[in-house]
């Protein structure tokens, strides 16, 4: 796993969009402090468990959310972030 973080962490993706369909813990650190550009979040769950990292993609110029989300969500956002794009989104109590 230390071996591709390093691999992931050497290129430039800051052109590269990715799709989560079911994340992980562990695939959301394998992520951080990446140049992503793009993230698109399929689901709640997904947004929930790259909260704790999308402050550090520091290249993340769009992030796409869809789910329902419960209560309240909280992310902390990286300063390159230029767009929110709310696609297929519920919010319920």
């Amino acid at each position: 796993m230390s071996d591709l973080r390093s691999e992931i962490l050497s290129h430039d993706m800051s052109n590269i969009e990715i799709l989560v369909k079911n994340g992980s813990a562990q695939l959301f650190e394998l992520l951080r402090d990446t140049s992503i550009g793009i993230l698109v979040l399929r689901t709640a769950d997904c947004a929930s468990l790259a909260s704790e990292i999308l402050h550090t993609l520091n290249k993340l110029t769009k992030l796409y959310l869809w789910g329902t989300y419960t209560g309240r969500c909280e992310l902390k956002l990286p300063a390159s972030l230029q767009c929110i794009s709310l696609q297929e989104v519920k919010c319920i109590s």
